[in-house]
């Protein structure tokens, strides 16, 4: 599948994790999915009005798996974008749709040492290019936000600024049915490469950075 890195990201606006509410909406809140799993499939707002879509439930799943204590890794914020007119002239589609999840480290202060966020973007980016070859109407983008974790404290000095890694998935097709196809396939390959990089983690190799 395509993948591709974006560093379109506007280091002037430093998120916060965890995050309490959005500026745009303030009914938006950050939920901690690993003591609250049970909320993932009600509390994804973008989500819900498409639940009919199997690539909702893949969505839900990933969400699920990603925050349960089998993970290194834990999720942040995500939206969904219905579909709409394509205009990415490299994929021969009308349609198009999109996604985005952030992931993190689930060990805080490693998302504070930019090799191994570097790490996490490189293995991610290996794992969806080098596999599902023959698949065209989808790719993922993977880029990087800077974030100040506030366990770790909020100022430039105290060592808690860091990054996390924002995957964006797209999903193309002749209509709307195609698209929503093809996100669930985009989506289960994501779930799947994030298990790979996962499994390197627990073996050792995001460790060997440092020896």
């Amino acid at each position: 599948m395509d993948a591709f890195t974006s560093n379109q990201d506007d280091k002037t606006e430093l998120r916060s994790h965890p995050w309490t509410s959005m500026e745009s909406d303030e009914s938006s809140i950050y939920i901690d999915f690993k003591k609250n799993p049970k909320l993932i499939r009600s509390s994804l707002e973008d989500f819900l009005p498409f639940k009919k879509w199997a690539f909702v439930e893949s969505f839900y799943s990933l969400v699920e798996w990603i925050n349960t204590s089998s993970s290194l890794l834990e999720s942040n914020d995500c939206t969904f974008n219905l579909v709409e007119d394509n205009d990415d002239t490299q994929y021969p589609y009308t349609k198009k749709c999109s996604a985005r999840l952030m992931i993190l480290f689930r060990d805080i202060p490693e998302n504070c040492q930019q090799r191994s966020i570097d790490w996490l973007m490189q293995k991610s980016l290996e794992s969806v290019a080098s596999t599902k070859l023959g698949f065209k109407a989808g790719a993922i983008c993977l880029s990087q936000s800077a974030t100040c974790y506030l366990e770790l404290g909020d100022g430039p000095d105290t060592g808690g600024i860091g990054n996390q890694i924002v995957l964006t998935f797209f999903a193309y097709g002749k209509n709307e049915r195609r698209c929503y196809e093809n996100m669930q396939q985009v989506i289960d390959h994501a779930h799947r490469c994030l298990k790979q990089v996962n499994n390197r983690i627990k073996n050792g190799e995001l460790d060997e950075l440092y020896r």
